[in-house]
C-alpha cells in the first residue's frame, strides 16, 4: 500500500491518521459553537448551552458551555434563526416582494456590519458576495470562512474602485450617513443590468428638526416627507424606482424602514 505521509516534528504520520488525530482533538463546547459558525461571539454560545438550545447527539452528557468535546463533534442548536442577523429577515422580505432573482449573481453588500443581508444572499443562491463596511471585526465568523464571501473592512463605498467585477445586485443598510452619499458610487459598480435594493432608515435621512428626542420617528407625515425628498433625488439623477415596501422588521431601535428597488434608468 502507498501511503501520503505528513511531516510532524520527528514523526512522520499518514496524512489520513492525521486529519483523524485533529478531528478527535479536544476543545471547549463554547468554543466549538464559536468555531462552526452557531454563535456570533463566545458569550452567545454559552448563553445557547446553558438555555438547553445545544444537543450532542452522539454524546450521553449534559452540555455544559466548558465540558471537553472532539473537534468533529454532532453539534445541533435549536435557535430558529435563520440568518446571523436581523437584517437577513429584513431583506427576504423585500427579495420576495420585488421578485428579484438571485441565484448565480455578483452582490454587493454596502454596510455589510454582522452580515445579514450577506447571509441572505447567500441562502439565495449568490455566486458571490462583496461584503463591505466601514467598520472592522463585525462580519459573523461563519461568513468569513465562507469562500463565496469577500470581506472588504474600514472602507467607504464612495471612490472606492477595487472590485473588478461587475456587479449584478448591490443592497445597502447604511447608518449616520444619507443615501444621496452612498447610492452614486453603488450605481457606478453596477453590470449593465444590475440593480439594488436600498434600506431608507427615516433618521438617518431626516431634517434635524423632523427627529425627535431619542431618534425614533413614529409620525407618518415625516415618514412621508423623507421618502418624497428621496424619490425627488433619484428622478433628478436619472435613477428609476422599480417598487418600495415598508420593512416587516423595525429597526433596532423601533423605527418604521423602508425598501427601495432601484436601478439606472435607461438613457433616453
Amino acid at each position: 500500500m502507498i501511503g501520503v505521509f505528513v511531516n510532524l516534528g520527528q514523526f512522520d504520520i499518514p496524512t489520513g491518521m492525521a486529519g483523524f488525530m485533529h478531528l478527535n482533538s479536544k476543545i471547549r463546547l463554547d468554543q466549538l459553537l464559536l468555531d462552526q459558525g452557531l454563535a456570533s461571539d463566545i458569550k452567545e454560545a454559552g448563553a445557547l448551552v446553558m438555555a438547553g438550545k445545544v444537543e450532542l447527539p452522539d454524546d450521553r452528557r449534559s452540555p455544559t458551555p466548558g465540558m471537553q468535546v472532539n473537534v468533529g463533534a454532532k453539534v445541533i442548536t435549536r435557535t430558529g434563526k435563520k440568518y446571523v442577523s436581523r437584517g437577513g429577515d429584513k431583506l427576504v422580505q423585500a427579495l420576495d416582494r420585488f421578485n428579484v432573482e438571485v441565484n448565480h449573481a455578483v452582490c454587493l453588500d454596502v454596510g455589510a456590519s454582522t452580515g445579514g443581508f450577506t447571509d441572505c444572499l447567500l441562502q439565495a443562491g449568490a455566486a458571490r458576495v462583496y461584503a463591505l463596511d466601514t467598520g472592522r471585526g463585525q462580519l459573523h465568523h461563519r461568513l468569513l470562512n465562507d469562500k463565496r464571501v469577500i470581506s472588504i473592512e474600514r472602507t467607504n463605498i464612495v471612490g472606492f474602485k477595487h472590485i473588478f467585477e461587475n456587479i449584478d445586485l448591490g443592497v445597502v443598510d447604511v447608518s449616520f450617513t444619507s443615501l444621496e452619499i452612498v447610492l452614486p458610487a453603488v450605481l457606478e459598480l453596477l453590470s449593465q443590468r444590475g440593480q439594488v435594493i436600498v434600506l431608507l432608515k427615516p433618521q438617518f435621512e431626516a431634517k434635524k428638526s423632523e427627529v425627535p428626542r431619542g431618534g425614533v420617528i413614529v409620525d407618518p407625515m415625516v415618514h412621508a416627507a423623507v421618502i418624497g425628498r428621496f424619490l425627488k433625488w433619484a428622478v433628478d439623477r436619472n435613477i428609476r424606482i422599480r417598487n418600495f415596501l415598508s420593512s416587516g422588521v423595525l429597526g433596532e431601535k423601533g423605527n418604521r424602514e423602508f425598501f427601495f428597488h432601484i436601478e439606472p434608468a435607461d438613457d433616453g
